[in-house]
């Protein structure tokens, strides 16, 4: 049996972004029962790896030829779980929870609101024949990953130095801040290039 290599390198890109996706689904089973400083941690831990996942994926798709219309919206989904649900849970139960119903509000606006500039993102970054376009040096709204990327950190943080000044009011102000950044028409640099 022959294997035609190149075939086979289009596979290569969709395991980086599923790799992402198990890093996100594990961050939230963590989460899942009574979680406890440690937990926070490990979970915040596992949303940097699958951002780790998430800058792999599309530079070896780039590097290979390998881009396709479905590895974009695979990308897409994967950055709403990894960078979407999971952060938004994490930081609930880190803080927002003490806010009741407002607190599961409010992450669930940041979800939302990185999921529509997602969709945007896929509609802008396709072609009217449905393949991808090379992607630009801005984006329009703060990249999801990049959103999570500073939840988690303050997580981490707090971790790693013990109690920082933050309340669930200044968290709610910046994962509020964050969802309005995402769907805005403010130019972000993507660094795709």
């Amino acid at each position: 049996m022959k294997v035609d290599l190149k075939k086979t390198l289009f596979i290569l890109p969709n395991l980086f972004t599923l790799s992402s996706v198990l890093c996100g689904y594990y961050a939230i089973l963590i989460l899942s029962d009574q979680p406890t400083n440690d937990d926070f941690y490990r979970s915040a831990l596992l949303i940097v790896f699958a951002l780790f996942f998430d800058g792999i994926d599309g530079r070896v798709a780039r590097l290979t030829k390998t881009q396709t219309a479905i590895g974009v919206q695979l990308d897409s989904l994967a950055d709403v779980i990894s960078f979407g649900v999971a952060p938004a849970i994490l930081v609930y139960y880190w803080s927002l929870a003490e806010l009741g119903t407002a607190g599961m509000l409010i992450g669930f606006v940041f979800v939302a609101s990185g999921a529509i500039r997602l969709a945007r993102f896929n509609v802008a970054a396709t072609g009217d024949d449905g393949r991808p376009h090379a992607p630009g040096k801005y984006t329009q709204g703060l990249p999801i990953p990049a959103a999570a990327g500073i939840l988690i950190s303050i997580v981490v943080a707090n971790t790693l130095t013990g109690k920082l000044p933050f309340s669930p009011f200044l968290i709610s102000v910046l994962v509020i801040t964050l969802s309005v950044f995402m769907v805005s028409a403010m130019p972000f640099r993507s660094f795709k290039d």
